[in-house]
């Protein structure tokens, strides 16, 4: 392969320069797959088309998600299990509470509107039983509590889950609320706030999914100039979140439950390297089209270069999706999601992608917009490294050493507030503050403050033994509530009506997403629970766990323990995805500390944004001092694995150019400038769709939106465009040569 002396301008796109041609026509790499599809085009366009409708049927019979107690972890689980078959496990309840705006109420006034309050929900479809009224301590509310006929556990499917009944009672509160404009009205319960969470979620990902296509579509007109250029990544990328979506479908109704955040993550991933899978071969198509290659021959070369380059980006993609499979329960789901997203995706681009071309053809460039042409004809006539990125790249290469400086301790500056990053499980402190049910939530904690949380000791044994389990729990009672941070301990425990089950709940002074909780978990089970055991005897058929709130702490903890092992995965895997894609031992290695560098950075930012209250109002959120639990795990695999997109695509051009003869200075200069379009414009899709999470209403979700398009802005403006030109200057013909034993996809 050599290298042409002149060059062309790019007529028949809006690429910024002249590109030089990779290699003469008559030793263009050729792909054998592609040509196959760009030959039977049309059968690939037809069995696609099929497979695309055969998913959209998948996904009419929905997606079956996994029930919230099922992702529970340890101890606890262990004490939901025990809970779950029993009738000590309270039916969901929910409050309604009314405060005067003025003034205040006696305790008969108060007892008169609770009284006309319950009244209203009798009889209501849904409530299965009104409590009686009570005033709150605030001297102006009163508080109506109901019991609804929802299912008191996942495991009693006898009945509905809360939110699917909690409606009705919804209904007759917001018909109060407009009878009664004297009072604040509210509703808070376990039916409510999940309906919330699930109307909020709903909403948001509705709107996500409208603002992103447009937006996407913009970023993929100005890269490419026109129109029908421009909608083929962007429909690419919709089948594939598509096909993927209806394959998950299959999957959670046949095998196993999925995560409910698995079709948004879905979603997010698979436009984004759908859309970027597309965009690398559609640009290298117009490229080699430009150089003066034939329309199939273009195509076939396209696939052989960038179509192998998103081969190994896809695979190192999988790679660092595949981690979750390593930290299991929860990630399980998430995992086969994003790994189905990512695998259609390159299919997708190796396949249909192609045969499309090979239909269009130079109608590919169809409906060009005015601007298209006169930046064309600007650019025609430079270079290719005259180019904003190849000449950075080449005062990169020309003293690499104060560049990647420089580059390492912005980096490592912006990484520095993560190693303060703390995490927690939020509840409905993660709703926007000017919902409803959050107004209603503060209510009720002004008008009746409960104590902290409850955390349950749940005793299993025969029941010839339930006095003994009574006694038992009697007995550390004041053990328990001896510890810190304890407020109380009930009197005695709870029974179920087989006299199998025992229960002795103890109340935490402290919210549930205090620090200081996980200890007092530690101490009960430390302090208590070997106390009921020794009582009771070291029988194998006696079982005692510590629950409740203590799920919470046990899933966080585990989520936490489960991340070095993850991380531990993905590195090795990508190393020597690295090694057998590139040969060189070096480059390899220096990708990974790249790509952690990345993570490190985008990790500080989430935390000094977040954790802090300096950015409220300016992203519009509350702050709870942590980070999602989850979120660390996720953002890990989901970051290693884009990046290797921008790395692997930059890498595999200067490695083109160091091939064909150029020095190893020069090459990268080259690579850099030739792959800095494509780039900037895949980098742009990420972002805009990202930044759009970002915008979300709930806590969590906007976290992950935001930490991801700072994480992608950064690693294809500093690491690509700085960091990784400056690595491979100082490699040198390190970057490019290894033993002679290890394999090399690109040569």
């Amino acid at each position: 392969m050599t290298i042409e002396t002149t060059s062309r301008a790019v007529e028949s796109g809006p690429d910024t320069a002249t590109v030089t041609s990779v290699a003469l026509p008559s030793d263009r790499p050729r792909s054998a797959l592609t040509a196959w599809c760009v030959d039977h085009r049309w059968w690939v366009v037809l069995i696609s088309t099929l497979v695309f409708a055969g998913a959209v049927a998948l996904m009419a019979g929905g997606i079956r998600t996994t029930p919230q107690d099922q992702q529970l972890v340890g101890d606890s689980a262990q004490a939901e299990a025990v809970l779950a078959g029993t009738d000590l496990t309270a039916k969901p309840m929910e409050s309604v509470i009314a405060t005067a705006r003025a003034g205040s109420w006696t305790a008969e006034q108060a007892l008169a509107v609770g009284t006309q309050l319950a009244a209203a929900y009798r009889g209501v479809e849904g409530v299965a039983r009104v409590g009686d009224p009570f005033p709150g301590a605030d001297g102006r509310s009163v508080v109506v509590p109901f019991e609804l006929a929802a299912r008191a556990s996942e495991a009693d499917e006898s009945l509905p889950k809360a939110a699917a009944v909690v409606g009705p009672s919804l209904a007759v509160t917001e018909r109060l609320r407009g009878e009664h404009p004297e009072w604040q009205l509210g509703q808070v319960g376990s039916g409510s706030v999940a309906k919330a969470f699930d109307d909020t979620l709903g909403r948001d990902f509705q709107r996500a999914e409208l603002v992103s296509l447009p937006i996407t579509l913009l970023v993929l007109l100005v890269a490419f100039g026109a129109v029908l250029a421009a909608g083929v990544p962007l429909l690419l990328g919709i089948g594939s979140v598509a096909v993927a979506l209806g394959l998950t479908a299959a999957i959670s109704r046949g095998w196993v439950s999925v995560d409910p955040n698995t079709q948004s993550l879905v979603l997010l991933i698979g436009l984004a390297v759908g859309v970027d899978y597309a965009l690398f071969v559609l640009r290298r198509t117009r490229e080699e089209r430009a150089a003066g290659a034939s329309v199939q021959d273009a195509i076939v070369a396209a696939g052989a270069t960038a179509g192998r380059a998103v081969l190994v980006s896809g695979l190192t993609v999988m790679v660092a999706m595949a981690g979750m499979l390593v930290a299991g329960g929860l990630f399980t789901s998430l995992a086969v999601g994003t790994l189905l997203v990512v695998g259609v995706a390159v299919l997708a681009s190796a396949t249909v992608l192609p045969a499309v071309l090979g239909i269009l053809g130079d109608r590919i460039d169809s409906l060009r917009l005015p601007f298209a042409r006169r930046r064309a004809a600007r650019a025609a006539g430079s270079a290719v490294t005259e180019s904003v990125w190849g000449r950075l790249a080449g005062r990169v290469v020309a003293r690499p050493v104060a560049w990647a400086a420089v580059a390492t301790a912005l980096l490592a500056g912006l990484a520095v507030p993560a190693l303060g990053m703390r995490t927690s499980l939020s509840g409905i402190e993660g709703l926007p503050a000017e919902l409803p049910i959050v107004t209603a939530y503060r209510q009720l904690e002004a008008a009746a403050p409960t104590e902290g949380v409850s955390l349950l000791v749940v005793v299993k044994a025969p029941v010839e033994r339930a006095a003994d389990v009574r006694a038992a729990l009697a007995a550390v009672g004041p053990t328990a509530a001896a510890l810190e941070h304890v407020s109380g301990v009930a009197p005695q425990a709870r029974t179920s009506s087989d006299g199998t089950v025992s229960v002795l709940a103890v109340g935490v002074g402290l919210d549930s997403s205090d620090r200081a909780l996980p200890g007092v978990v530690d101490r009960l089970r430390a302090d208590v629970v070997p106390q009921v055991t020794r009582a009771l005897g070291q029988s194998g058929d006696v079982q005692v766990h510590v629950g409740g709130y203590a799920a919470a702490t046990d899933l966080a903890r585990w989520m936490d323990s489960r991340l070095p092992w993850v991380v531990g995965f993905v590195l090795v895997l990508t190393l020597l995805v690295m090694l057998v894609s590139f040969g060189s031992p070096a480059l390899a290695v220096a990708t990974v500390g790249l790509n952690l560098l990345s993570v490190g950075a985008a990790y500080g930012v989430t935390t000094a944004v977040f954790q802090g209250t300096w950015a409220e109002r300016l992203l519009g959120f509350t702050s709870i001092g942590s980070i999602a639990s989850w979120l660390p795990l996720l953002m890990f695999v989901v970051l290693f694995g884009l990046s290797m997109d921008y790395h692997v695509f930059v890498t595999s051009r200067v490695r083109e150019a160091r091939d064909a003869g150029l020095d190893p200075r020069a090459a990268v200069r080259l690579g850099v400038a030739r792959s800095a379009g494509v780039v900037t414009s895949a980098a742009a899709v990420m972002v805009a769709v990202f930044a759009i999470f970002g915008t979300l209403s709930v806590l969590e979700m906007k976290q992950l939106g935001v930490g991801l398009a700072v994480a992608v802005l950064l690693d294809a403006t500093v690491v690509r465009g700085v960091l990784l030109p400056a690595t491979l200057a100082l490699l040198g013909e390190h970057a490019h040569r290894g033993p002679s034993w290890l394999p090399r996809i690109h040569h």
